[in-house]
């Protein structure tokens, strides 16, 4: 992509480039009044990001969407240059050869890794369950120091607007991707590097470090965008294997791989529920979909669609072919649970009708075959995708449901009553306690806010002994207006389903564009603190038995870095903090459906 980018760029500035093409539309307005404008000028959908938030992005980003993003399907009839002018006269901004990031090179050997540590931070959820917390034996951080942490050291992410690839920390070393598609293993201390890669694409799940006995090497697996995954040598980047998981064109990698007995379990994603705001895309041909991948030799073990071929089953008001059923992404990480043998995920809503029993749904998949043992769908006949519109006129969306997926990952645990339990928390702001016992049996059902399209359970709950902690964003409320809106966190007994107590989040915007009162992002839970991002840009520590407020830190600053890169904060989302020893690291900025951008990646230090 660095080298596609950097050549596009001269194409588009070179004299001989513009000669040769004198007779094609460069012109940005135009552009985005033909194939933007429809859309973007007085969007229908909270999450499609009006004209003078695009301003917000750099070209980079906005060209990356157009071209193997998310607009890649609106954007298929436009050149390269065509998609430069586009991105340039949206922001303002002028296209940049990516580089490398300039980091100094370590001149210490790496530590040795060691998958035992307490302190590590391992993938996304920290562990087999995504339970999201970190001992006290793991971190010095506690509530009466947090206030004494200080900013060892900033890197800013080159040409982007997001910082969405969550770090992951082995004895000290930090692993981690990038929107450029660079992969590095840092020094916490100092930030330098042992050694970076480059994929293709961006990298925007969390890295998994695995020790594999067979090669008596411990392995990094990293989920590149395009939904390929590579396996590299943690000691070096070495690349020892790599696979493409789905060939759907639109298939995508967002959730962190999970690494369990020398299997390698992948959930697949997608973005034609972008391409399907084409009135004239022939909606839909993905179907959500789990693989597992032998972790010494990249061999397929199994892939698991979770729901039936597609074949057209009639054709939109514009003409052309409906295909069903569709769509069901799964978002993020699994959840294993290795006494049952099963592997847990949750899925997206469908991007056609008729709609599948799979759709917003906890799926459990057996770990050996990739068999579907049991499924619990929170929200029937929900079928959605970009462009859709309440009133049905959209083609491909004549009957819109309410988009209530399931894009957090499932937990699980084991109560202090003996009851082993299955969590789920859905954009509708519902949260699932289920029976994994008895093919996921319902417990209980809990309501925490509103719900809707940016509304409810987004990115990532967090558990600790009997209490699972859920953030709630309820930005927008589309699915009842009957409910309250409770954005915030709020603390629930598994063992019975009751809310304990809930913290709204603390108001800090002031009218600064994009700026939300709203927990978005993952949390992340030590034994005295709640670490919680918000949209505004601030991170707040809450007291886990009462929720009360102990320390805030904003985020929303310009920052000098390590490897000389212009970076600065944004809102929290996408990614939580992570919590190492004497370190917290937080990723600051999203500028996607109209947030706050940035590019920093914030390392912090307890000095004590």
């Amino acid at each position: 992509m660095k080298k596609l980018t950097s050549m596009l760029v001269g194409l588009a500035i070179g004299s001989s480039a513009g000669l040769a093409l004198a007779a094609e539309n460069l012109d940005g307005a135009s552009l985005y009044d033909q194939y933007c404008a429809s859309c973007h000028a007085d969007p229908q959908d909270v999450r499609t990001p009006n004209r003078e938030a695009l301003a917000a992005y750099t070209a980079n980003s906005l060209h990356s969407a157009l071209t193997d993003g998310i607009m890649q399907a609106q954007a298929a009839a436009l050149t390269s240059t065509q998609k430069i002018a586009l991105a340039e006269y949206l922001t303002g901004d002028r296209m940049q050869a990516d580089a490398v990031a300039g980091l100094q090179r370590c001149t210490q050997a790496m530590p040795p890794l060691d998958l035992a540590l307490d302190s590590n931070w391992n993938g996304w959820g920290n562990g087999l369950s995504n339970e999201r917390y970190q001992s006290a034996e793991g971190t010095a951080i506690n509530a009466s120091n947090i206030d004494q942490l200080e900013l060892a050291w900033v890197m800013g992410l080159e040409n982007s607007t997001a910082a969405r690839a969550q770090p992951t920390v082995i004895n000290n070393t930090v692993f981690m991707g990038s929107p450029s598609g660079s992969v590095y293993a840092m020094d916490i201390a100092s930030g330098c590097a042992y050694w970076n890669i480059a994929v293709p694409g961006e990298v925007r799940a969390a890295v998994t470090v695995a020790y594999s006995q067979e090669l008596d090497r411990y392995l990094a697996v990293i989920a590149e965008n395009t939904n390929h995954i590579y396996v590299v040598d943690a000691n070096t980047g070495e690349n020892l294997w790599d696979v493409q998981v789905d060939d759907n064109p639109f298939a995508r990698s967002t959730g962190s791989p999970v690494v369990h007995k020398g299997k390698v379990f992948v959930p697949v994603s997608s973005i034609e529920v972008a391409a399907a705001g084409r009135p004239d895309h022939h909606c839909c041909t993905f179907r959500g979909n789990m693989a597992a991948f032998d972790l010494n030799t990249g061999a397929r073990l199994w892939h698991t669609y979770i729901m039936d071929e597609p074949t057209q089953v009639g054709v939109n008001s514009a003409g052309n072919p409906v295909y069903a059923p569709s769509g069901a992404p799964i978002w993020q990480a699994p959840s294993i649970d290795p006494e049952r043998n099963l592997v847990y995920a949750g899925s997206g809503q469908n991007y056609s009708r008729p709609a599948s029993t799979t759709s917003d749904s906890v799926i459990a998949f057996d770990m050996d075959s990739g068999e579907m043992k049991w499924v619990y769908q929170t929200t029937g006949q929900d079928q959605f995708v970009m462009g859709c519109r309440p009133d049905g006129a959209h083609p491909n969306c004549p009957d819109p449901g309410p988009d209530l997926d399931i894009g957090a990952p499932i937990v699980t645990t084991t109560l202090s009553n003996g009851q082993d339990i299955v969590v789920a928390g859905t954009k509708g702001a519902e949260v699932y306690g289920l029976d994994p016992a008895a093919d996921g049996e319902v417990l209980w059902r809990t309501r925490v806010g509103r719900g809707g399209a940016l509304g409810g359970v987004h990115w990532g709950m967090s558990f600790h002994g009997d209490v699972v902690y859920v953030p709630v964003s309820d930005r927008s409320g589309i699915t009842d207006e009957g409910e309250p809106r409770q954005p915030g966190l709020h603390a629930i007994d598994m063992k019975t389903g009751d809310v304990l107590w809930y913290a709204p989040v603390p108001e800090r915007c002031a009218g600064e564009r994009g700026c939300m009162d709203a927990y978005s992002a993952p949390i992340t839970v030590t034994d005295d603190l709640v670490l919680a991002g918000s949209l505004s840009g601030y991170l707040f520590a809450h007291d886990p038995e009462t929720g009360a407020l102990l320390w805030e830190y904003n985020t929303v600053q310009s920052y000098d870095t390590i490897n000389g890169v212009e970076a600065s904060g944004g809102s929290l989302d996408a990614t939580g903090p992570v919590v190492s020893g004497n370190y917290m690291i937080v990723n600051t900025g999203y500028a996607t459906f109209g947030q706050m951008p940035g590019n920093a990646i914030l390392v912090f230090k307890l000095n004590n």
